[in-house]
């Protein structure tokens, strides 16, 4: 265990951060990074909106209407308002649930989490508080570099769940949109990250829904503690320096100097990458490969022997491919997270969308066939070919003997230059053309790519309350 210690005198690990979050001007963030924010979030929107007839959308839009609360923040996909925890809890699901939002990677080129989960945490607070839209648009860049900043801490072989960092992401971007002081914003860090730690089991083993809500409910929290500490409630300020406080969790001590530097002219935000697919990032090349497979025998799969999922050689996918939940899966949660289930269907449709989950298919006795057929491997030759993103090379032979071999070397929404505003908004348009007429579409599309340049929230949330059906 890693013990740190606060100098007598000096602020401690939390009010530093606290410090750091209220510092910078939204005048002084790079323009690459603040029209990098603007695209994930309308691309954050969209995989909102494009939830809402699953499942668990239903749940937390059922939850949504027994808990109400005071009508401050618009929720998606409703033209009623709510309370600014609720509308984050119920928001950052809906973004969550179909696992298609946005992934980062580190310096390093390990899966970085979905900082986007905590977007709807900006909204609120932006609109609760009546900001301007560009004081909005510098807090998600801001919530991105805490995000990194601080997943960096966190041991990639460790029990904890990388959403566990939001519980210092929401409250640090909601507090500076409410305009708490700094000793302020530290409690609320406190109060939430106190209650934040979430275990690695709510994505590995019998993956449940608690996959698409885990964010949702830290950022909930996050909000909720900020509220506490507008009103006078303290937290326990030396979490990161107290030996019983989240050492543990946070346990690698070199980058700790690094979560108050000064943000760099490239910052986390810039190495965000939006999903082609709705499944895990490190699975988005095996579905392009299963895709591209499909295509080159005709679809004629029952010919294949045996199908060899090459990726890169990273710890954290060795854990992911090994996992028994994973190569078995028996929820639509662990589905999306299965390389096994998503080559399998991919290779077999030539394609991939919500449709693909329908009718529990990763029980059919077509994809488990193909199933048994996979060996996924990983290849440090393919770390050397793609450095910083999640290759992959399906290699596969047919009852002739004949090998087929197919790279995807960057998968499909890999940016290594930022983001293709055209690109977002064919996704944006494409995921949710079945829950908005083209109206609403262009209005939300509007009002988030200008939200720098408004007075306020009003309008992008306006756009989405009022939006409307097909």
């Amino acid at each position: 265990m890693v013990k740190r210690h606060t100098t007598h005198g000096e602020p401690g690990t939390i009010e530093k951060l606290a410090q750091w979050a209220m510092a910078p001007r939204a005048e002084e963030i790079p323009t690459s990074a603040m029209q990098q924010a603007k695209l994930l979030l309308l691309d954050t929107i969209g995989c909102g909106y494009a939830a809402l007839d699953e499942v668990s959308a239903k749940a937390v839009l059922a939850t949504y209407a027994e808990v109400g609360g005071a009508p401050t923040c618009s929720v998606i996909g409703s033209a009623r308002k709510t309370g600014a925890p609720n509308a984050v809890l119920v928001n950052g699901a809906l973004v969550r649930i179909l696992d298609l939002n946005d992934y980062v990677n580190n310096i390093k080129g390990e899966i970085g989490g979905h900082p986007s989960d905590n977007i709807p945490v900006a909204v609120a607070a932006g609109e609760a508080s009546g900001v301007s839209g560009r004081e909005v648009i510098a807090a998600i860049v801001l919530g991105y570099e805490i995000f990194g900043r601080v997943n960096d801490l966190m041991a990639r072989d460790s029990g904890w769940d990388g959403v566990t960092v939001s519980g210092l992401v929401a409250p640090a971007m909601a507090g500076r949109l409410m305009g708490l002081e700094a000793a302020q914003v530290a409690n609320a860090l406190a109060l939430s990250a106190a209650r934040s730690p979430t275990p690695l089991a709510v994505r590995h083993g019998a993956i449940s829904a608690a996959k698409s809500f885990a964010n949702a409910l830290v950022a909930q929290n996050g909000m909720q503690a900020t509220l506490l500490a507008r009103h006078g409630v303290t937290g326990p300020l030396d979490l990161f320096e107290n030996p019983v406080g989240l050492a543990p969790v946070f346990s690698l001590s070199g980058p700790l100097a690094m979560l108050a530097a000064p943000l760099p002219a490239e910052s986390y935000i810039m190495r965000a990458n939006i999903k082609a697919y709705p499944c895990l990032a490190t699975g988005q090349a095996i579905v392009a490969a299963g895709i591209a497979l499909h295509a080159k025998i005709g679809g004629e799969v029952e010919r294949l022997l045996r199908i060899r999922v090459a990726m890169a050689d990273m710890p954290f996918l060795r854990r992911q491919k090994d996992d028994a939940g994973r190569i078995n899966p028996t929820s639509r949660e662990a589905a999306d997270h299965s390389f096994n289930f998503l080559a399998a269907v991919s290779l077999i449709d030539g394609d991939f969308g919500l449709t693909q989950y329908d009718n529990e298919r990763w029980n059919d006795p077509k994809v488990r066939a193909v199933m048994a057929k996979l060996e996924i491997a990983v290849d440090p030759e393919l770390n050397r070919r793609s450095p910083g993103s999640f290759p992959c090379v399906m290699t596969a032979r047919d009852n002739t003997g004949r090998e087929i071999v197919v790279e995807v070397l960057d998968p499909p929404g890999f940016s290594r230059r930022g983001l293709d505003e055209a690109a977002v908004t064919r996704k944006f348009n494409a995921i949710t053309a079945s829950h908005l007429d083209a109206a609403s579409r262009s209005r939300i599309i509007d009002a988030a790519l200008s939200l720098d340049l408004s007075p306020s929230c009003a309008g992008l949330t306006h756009a989405l309350t009022s939006a409307k059906a097909p």
